[in-house]
Parts: C-alpha cells; sequence; structure tokens
C-alpha cells in the first residue's frame, strides 16, 4: 500500500505586521460574524470500565490533550515538555468529570445492528488553570468567539454517482458526521449550504467535482463566509479513496490530497489545516507582548444609559483589550484609550467579527497611537 499525503499553497500569505509597521492594519472588513463555541474546556473519551482508576487516569489526559488543542487551535500545542508533564498529571486541572453509559448499534451504517455498551467519562477543566498553562508556554488562545467555515462537500462511489452532501447527513458514521465529529474535537463551528435551487444553479455537481476555485467562491457569497472549505471524494471498489480538498481564507487558497489512505485521514488532515489557518490568525497571548500601542478609539451611537452599559460590558469582555479608560463624552459619542497589550491585529479582527461595532473610518496611525472609529449598532 502506498500513501501519499500533499499540502500546497497557493497564493502568497498577507504579512500583517508588514502592514501594521507601514499603518497599514488596513484589514478588509469581515462580512461573516463570529458564533460563540460551547464545550472548548470540555471532552467526553471513551473507556473500557466504570470503575478502572488508570483507564480514568489515561480519559483524563486524552480530554486534557483534546482541550489544549481545541483552545489554542494547533496540534503543536502539546509538544512542549512542561506540558507533556502536565497531560502525565492532569488531576490538578480537572474541575469535574462524570461517566455514562449509552447503548449504540455496533456498526452505525446497518439499518439492523448488533448493540453494545458504550462507556465514556466527561472530564470538564478549569479554565483558568489551562488558559495559564498556555500563557506560561508562550502559547496564544484562540478566543471562544470563533468564523464558521462554510462546507461544500462531494462524493462519488463506485458506481460513478455523484452527491453533494450537507446538514441532513451528519448522523454517525456518514463522511459529513465524521466531518462535523472531526471539527468538534478540534472547535472548529461548521456552516452547511441550503443545497437549495439557488445553491444548484451557482454551484452545479460537476462544477463543484471539478473544485472550480471561483465557482465556489461565487457559490458562497450568499452566505457571507470568509472561511469556506470544499471537499471532493472518490470511493475506488476496493474501498481505498482518492481525495482532495481546497481551503479559500481571506487571498489564500490551499489544496490538500490523500490517495489511498481511509476517510478519516482525509477528514482529519482537512480539519487540521482550517483550523491551524485561522487559530493562527485569530488567536490572543493573554500576557501581551512588550510592545504596547496607545489606541483611541470614539463609539457613536450611545444614545441611552442602556447603551453605555451594554458597551462597557462588551469592552470589558473583548479579546485584545487588557483595560480602558473613558477620556471624553460629547453627545452621543465616546472617547476611550484602550491598552491592547500590543494584540492590536486580534482586536481588530476580534471587533470585525462581531456585529456590535460598525466601522466609521478607517484606523489610522501615528508614531506613537492608532486611532479607531466606530458607531455602536443595538443588538
Amino acid at each position: 500500500m502506498i500513501a501519499l499525503m500533499i499540502l500546497t499553497i497557493k497564493h502568497t500569505r498577507f504579512h500583517f505586521l508588514k502592514v501594521l509597521l507601514a499603518i497599514g492594519l488596513m484589514l478588509g472588513k469581515a462580512e461573516s460574524f463570529a458564533i460563540e463555541v460551547e464545550g472548548l474546556y470540555q471532552a467526553t473519551i471513551i473507556v473500557e470500565s466504570r470503575n478502572n482508576e488508570e483507564e480514568r487516569r489515561r480519559a483524563f489526559s486524552e480530554a486534557m490533550r483534546e482541550v489544549l488543542i481545541k483552545v489554542s487551535g494547533l496540534t503543536s500545542t502539546i509538544n512542549p515538555a512542561s506540558i507533556r508533564r502536565a497531560l502525565n498529571n492532569p488531576e490538578p486541572f480537572v474541575e469535574s468529570f462524570k461517566t455514562q453509559a449509552t447503548i449504540q448499534p455496533l456498526n452505525p451504517e446497518e439499518v439492523v445492528s448488533e448493540l453494545r455498551e458504550v462507556i465514556a467519562i466527561e472530564v470538564n477543566f478549569y479554565e483558568s488553570e489551562i488558559q495559564r498553562l498556555l500563557d506560561e508556554n508562550n502559547i496564544p488562545i484562540w478566543p471562544i468567539n470563533r468564523p464558521e467555515t462554510l462546507v461544500w462537500l462531494i462524493v462519488e462511489d463506485e458506481l460513478e454517482e455523484r452527491q453533494i452532501l450537507g446538514s441532513g447527513n451528519l448522523r454517525a458514521g456518514t463522511i459529513a458526521g465524521t466531518l462535523k465529529d472531526f471539527a468538534d474535537e478540534r472547535g472548529l463551528p461548521l456552516l452547511f449550504p441550503l443545497l437549495d435551487l439557488e445553491d444548484q444553479l451557482r454551484l452545479n455537481v460537476n462544477t463543484l467535482w471539478e473544485l472550480d476555485e471561483m465557482a465556489i467562491i461565487n457559490a458562497s457569497r450568499r452566505y457571507q463566509a470568509e472561511s469556506i472549505l470544499a471537499l471532493r471524494i472518490y470511493r475506488s471498489l476496493s474501498g481505498e479513496i482518492f481525495a482532495r480538498s481546497l481551503y479559500f481564507f481571506r487571498d489564500n487558497v490551499f489544496s490538500y490530497e490523500e490517495f489511498e489512505l481511509s476517510e478519516e485521514d482525509f477528514i482529519r488532515g482537512t480539519v487540521n489545516l482550517a483550523t491551524n489557518e485561522l487559530s493562527q490568525y485569530y488567536s490572543v497571548l493573554i500576557s501581551g507582548t512588550e510592545s504596547s500601542v496607545k489606541v483611541n478609539m470614539q463609539i457613536d451611537g450611545i444614545n441611552s444609559p442602556e447603551d453605555y452599559s451594554q458597551l462597557l460590558k462588551y469592552l470589558s469582555a473583548l479579546n485584545g483589550v487588557r483595560s480602558f479608560q473613558l477620556t471624553r463624552i460629547k453627545n452621543s459619542s465616546l472617547s476611550l484609550e484602550l491598552d491592547t497589550g500590543g494584540q492590536l491585529r486580534q482586536l481588530v479582527e476580534t471587533i470585525a467579527l462581531e456585529s456590535f461595532l460598525q466601522e466609521v473610518v478607517e484606523l489610522s496611525r501615528t508614531d506613537d497611537a492608532v486611532s479607531m472609529h466606530y458607531r455602536w449598532v443595538q443588538n
């Protein structure tokens, strides 16, 4: 058996730091909005026994490994020696756990199947301790608000019949279900197309099978998605797969291929590609950096005490803002001075992901300060 994995990158990665130094940071407005991902500090692990201490310890370690990768977005997170030591002694990080048993079919793809008891341990970790461990190892955290990734998934079987799969195929054991499971493990929210008449007119089966880049981008515009996955999978008569995926993110297009490997390997590799790119782009280092730039922010549209209260609540929870101080109030506008801890790019991107602040004037920069001007949008 010959196994071949290919990863290529088309177009040059946009160097945001160069733009920041130039003053740039003229980042395009994100049209897609983030959703809050639940369960980042929780994982469920299958075990052989309810009461075996060794199995429980293994489950704690595997669950902690999954959580560290999910919170940071990077599989390389578990490489540092201090994190490997923590994985060997996970108990201090565990806030709570519970054991649960379910009866499941032995083969989910069969209509009638034997049943089996599946025992799992659901482990919840202390958010502060996980974040502290990552920060001590200088590993940024991918915030809880994450953009959805639009998925176009097409499969051709041994009879050369092609089918686009959507949200109606997410049951266990299906390709779409496996994709959703791997994405959940990485904290990657997915969005499946409606596959209605408009989708079919914009992107038919044959065009998607060809992975036509412009057709995929055009068909995705209605979903306002800047993160897009397109997967093509062919199953041979012998059960082998030949698969390719494209990942679109901002100005980059990434291509990933696998030959004669399993569907799970291909899907896992595709999910890893997307999460690695997104997490590196949006991640925030808790302790910040040594250099911190003065940020002056003007916010219009504060028309009531409720607006003011909601704005303060929003800023207090905003990733990339360490502290802020009110400097001026005039009519319905506020001026604030923000401490970003040197993480200006993450702040701009987080604001763009959400719908609370609408840009009025593009960001500008002098030698020692950045000016930002937004309007508060009532939600």
